[in-house]
């Protein structure tokens, strides 16, 4: 079938792993973000800190991802 060539599986795979990246880097922030709340304090602004330091991150590393390319 000419729809699934080369390009189109290498840029699929791609997108896969993006969302992968974004999603295991956000939970990556939240994961440290809930062992600070379990060995020292809870705190609501520093978990909005880290989910949006999370966000970043995962762009950030998704925009190099792409321009690797």
């Amino acid at each position: 079938m000419v729809f699934f060539n080369k390009d189109f599986m290498h840029y699929f795979s791609l997108l896969g792993f993006l969302g992968f990246l974004i999603v295991g880097n956000i939970g990556v922030f939240i994961l440290i973000y809930k062992l600070i709340e379990k060995y020292f304090f809870k705190s609501t602004p520093l978990f909005i800190f880290f989910v949006i330091v999370g966000v970043f991150s995962a762009f950030y590393n998704a925009y190099k991802l792409i321009m690797k390319k």
